[in-house]
């Protein structure tokens, strides 16, 4: 009775929201966390945010012997960044064959007393493609709060290898997608331009964070006003008569007006009995393309992405073998994890 104990449960959190933290404050799109597995030639995938298991499957275990950003992080011990798909495909040609995305990532090791593994940190290609000495600093001091958590826990017999499963840690913004109603403002908020609707009086009863962003005010400015009173802009007979047009019809109505002094938006307003629902983007754009579907003559059955991530990254590394026992090594490399 005279020694504490500690939760599992409790010990668990602390690192889920270390981890989670560092995601959240670094403003990563997707992190992940590798610790070495018992034999310390392979890095398990324990903690992931931003993406679901199943998608990072292929991912799941990484041989510390490969060159890959997060295993030449714990090998080398130093902080990878990689800020470009171009630098990917120069300094990691296998991992931008299997990861062909835009994207820049930094890959940090977490170590203390002893090497745990990699913190792995992900963000989309329109952040800068340079780290500054602040995020450095942040990641290195997050790297050093995990390691010094898995010590606390290690020394408890809690925390298990890199070869537990992967779990799956929400960063905060993951608990608006707890009910319909915040779903469906968060599909409002992805889409491109803003959204806005009205009622049938008129009277602004929503506005996306895109909408505010295109009109020029806060939300708190526009809600409970009619357009063409709270925008100076929009106080124009013709623009007001499009809003009756959309009323009486029920019809679909686009018009184009120019904000100060020279953005040229486009409205659109889809009406029905209940109000009108606006979408308004930059005059004209246009969404990106999608690429067009290349045809076969032959039935493909379809292959899993983890079978396809190894037989791509294999294929990459057969390309710099010179002989018949690098292909043995390779093989095994390979294969064995």
């Amino acid at each position: 009775m005279g020694g504490s104990t500690t939760d599992p449960a409790t010990e668990y959190d602390e690192l889920d929201t270390a981890f989670a933290e560092t995601v959240r404050q670094i403003g990563a799109s997707i992190g992940a966390l590798y610790l070495l597995e018992p034999d310390g030639q392979v890095l398990g995938l324990t903690l992931l945010s931003g993406a679901t298991a199943e998608l990072a499957a292929p991912w799941a275990r990484v041989a510390v012997a490969a060159p890959a950003p997060v295993a030449d992080a714990v090998r080398q011990d130093r902080l990878v960044w990689v800020g470009s798909q171009e630098e990917m495909t120069h300094s990691y040609p296998r991992t931008a064959m299997v990861l062909p995305y835009p994207l820049a990532l930094a890959a940090a090791p977490v170590a203390g007393a002893r090497r745990w593994g990699t913190l792995l940190l992900m963000w989309p290609a329109n952040r800068p493609a340079y780290m500054t000495g602040r995020e450095r600093r942040y990641i290195e001091s997050s790297c050093r709060t995990l390691a010094r958590l898995l010590e606390e826990g290690a020394a408890r017999g809690r925390f298990p290898a890199g070869d537990g499963g992967t779990r799956v840690v929400p960063t905060g913004a993951g608990h608006r997608s707890a009910g319909p109603v915040l779903a469906a403002a968060d599909f409002i908020e992805r889409l491109p331009g803003g959204s806005c609707a009205l009622d049938l009086e008129g009277r602004f009863t929503y506005l996306s964070s895109g909408a505010c962003t295109l009109l020029g005010r806060d939300v708190g400015q526009l809600l409970g006003t009619r357009p063409w009173q709270s925008l100076r802009w929009l106080d124009d007979p013709a623009y007001e008569d499009r809003y009756r047009a959309a009323v009486l019809s029920r019809e679909p109505v686009s018009f184009a007006a120019c904000r100060p002094p020279d953005t040229w938006l486009e409205l659109h307003l889809y009406p029905d009995a209940s109000g009108i629902s606006v979408r308004i983007v930059p005059s004209g754009a246009q969404p990106p393309p999608a690429p067009a579907p290349r045809r076969s003559t032959r039935t493909v059955t379809p292959t899993r992405a983890g079978q396809l991530y190894h037989v791509m990254h294999l294929a990459a590394a057969l390309t710099e073998v010179v002989g018949v026992q690098d292909v043995i090594d390779l093989i095994a490399d390979q294969i064995m994890p």
